[in-house]
């Protein structure tokens, strides 16, 4: 079965993004506020600073926003092939079904929001914003060793 990150969860994650981009952008334009109308070299040295240290997110950000749509891979579990396929710009990683050691199901008001799957070929995976993650659930859950699966009631990221 195929999962792949619904277009709500991709929204939400853009908006975020746009946000916190904005937010920088009216912190810098508060340093450079600062640095122009302060007669005090320590307030001068504060602002040039934090615009050096909040400039240098802003390419990250944009990146972020362009390559948002791309950036989440698509997963599917080959149950009759015993494996786990995921697949990013091209590539596909292949996890044997067998090597799941345990799983953490985190939900908010009895839905689930994340998957917390630990392998021995690769330390954590997480999968969030994906449609039918109940789903994706319930067939992982046939392949975790028994008493290696946790429902957290509390969700964290």
């Amino acid at each position: 079965m195929k999962f792949s990150a619904s277009e709500k969860y991709k929204q939400q994650e853009k908006r975020k993004t746009i946000y916190a981009t904005i937010f920088v952008f009216a912190l810098i334009a508060v340093f450079i506020f600062m640095l122009t109308n302060s007669d005090d070299l320590s307030n001068k040295v504060i602002a040039v600073i934090g615009i050096f240290f909040l400039a240098k997110h802003l390419p990250h950000a944009y990146r972020g926003l362009k390559n948002k749509d791309t950036s989440y891979p698509d997963v599917e579990i080959l149950e009759s092939q015993q494996k786990l396929e995921i697949s990013h710009k091209g590539s596909v990683v292949s996890i044997p079904l067998a090597d799941i050691e345990s799983l953490r199901v985190q939900s908010i008001k009895g839905n689930v929001k994340s998957l917390l799957l630990t392998t021995r070929s690769f330390s954590n995976l997480r999968f969030e914003g994906y449609e039918n993650l109940a789903k994706m659930a319930e067939i992982l859950k046939k392949y975790t060793p028994v008493g290696k699966i946790k429902n957290a009631t509390w969700y964290h990221r």
